[in-house]
């Protein structure tokens, strides 16, 4: 890893598994001295970069679930970021994960993403579909991505 590496970019489903990347972000964010921000994709309309900040109007998301989304992004990032210097939480509303993940990633210009897998395989893997496996496609930056097996 070279210190190109200054804005590394986590997505959570909040699963179990996603935690990982949270880890792995965080080795990486101090050997890099790297921010590190922590984001969910919500499945609506059209697409939304933020932080820590209101939603426009229109998008389907109350208030309250904003909030409480982004109190979830910073348990998270305090419970596994410990010690980076930099973290910030990230609300990207999209109608396709990936796509919403990629965008961000290169309105913000993140160098790296991290990201975990489900390890789906066969008939569920071919009728969801990974967004891992998308997201590495079409990132505009390395994508570290990290299998997990349940």
């Amino acid at each position: 890893m070279d210190k190109l590496t200054q804005n590394i970019l986590v997505p959570t489903d909040f699963s179990k598994t996603s935690e990982v990347a949270l880890d792995a972000a965080r080795i990486l964010a101090l050997q890099n001295g790297a921010k590190v921000t922590v984001a969910h994709v919500y499945d609506t309309s059209g697409v939304l970069l933020g932080g820590e900040g209101a939603l426009e109007e229109g998008h389907g998301l109350d208030q309250e679930t904003e909030a409480r989304i982004h109190r979830e992004l910073r348990k998270l990032a305090d419970a596994h970021l410990e010690g980076v210097p930099a973290v910030k939480t990230a609300l990207i509303i999209s109608r396709n994960e990936a796509e919403g993940i990629v965008d961000y990633a290169e309105k913000e210009d993140v160098d790296m993403i991290v990201i975990t897998t489900h390890g789906r395989t066969g008939l569920k893997r071919m009728m969801i579909g990974s967004v891992a496996e998308r997201v590495v496609r079409h990132a505009p930056c390395p994508v570290l991505t990290l299998r997990v097996r349940r």
